[in-house]
């Protein structure tokens, strides 16, 4: 009988979500009854069935919402990509990036660099040739990206 109190718990808070437009609510609240139903928690009474739900639910919602900060797409609009001066050679500034690459960046940076920029590997090939996390191929990549981003920003902004 006591799973009949999560239930009617479920059932009042899902009637309350329906009035406003809460879809990541409302996931919340159905996986954090289906937590709750799988586990052993069998509450006496209603009101301790709806203090558990509504605690599950506010935890899986701060899930969520870890979640999505965590992977948070960002257009490429807003980014302030550094370009070369309108008079600027193509192949001059090739051979400059190329000489950062040379003289910024760690052996292994210009590895996991020239691996996926130029010879198109994904992260998880790059990974396992080298016995790497996954993360840390990007991370490294992502590093070895702003280094060279930044030192070509600072050697233009020194020559104009």
């Amino acid at each position: 009988m006591s799973k009949n109190y999560l239930i009617l718990a479920y059932q009042k808070l899902q009637r309350r979500l329906q009035s406003c437009i809460l879809h990541s609510g409302e996931d919340a609240l159905n996986d954090a009854f289906c937590q709750l139903w799988a586990g052993q928690y069998e509450p006496e009474t209603e009101t301790e069935g709806e203090k558990l739900l509504r605690t599950a639910v506010h935890h899986r919602q701060i899930s969520l919402w870890r979640e999505e900060s965590r992977h948070r797409q960002t257009s490429l609009e807003k980014t302030d990509i550094v370009q070369p001066p309108p008079d600027t050679d193509i192949k001059e500034t090739f051979q400059q990036i190329m000489a950062l690459i040379e003289t910024q960046l760690t052996p292994m940076q210009k590895e996991i660099l020239t691996r996926h920029d130029i010879n198109d590997e994904t992260y998880k090939e790059i990974a396992q040739t080298l016995g790497m996390q996954e993360a840390a191929v990007r991370m490294q990549l992502s590093r070895a990206r702003n280094i060279i981003r930044e030192t070509y920003k600072k050697q233009r902004d020194d020559t104009a």
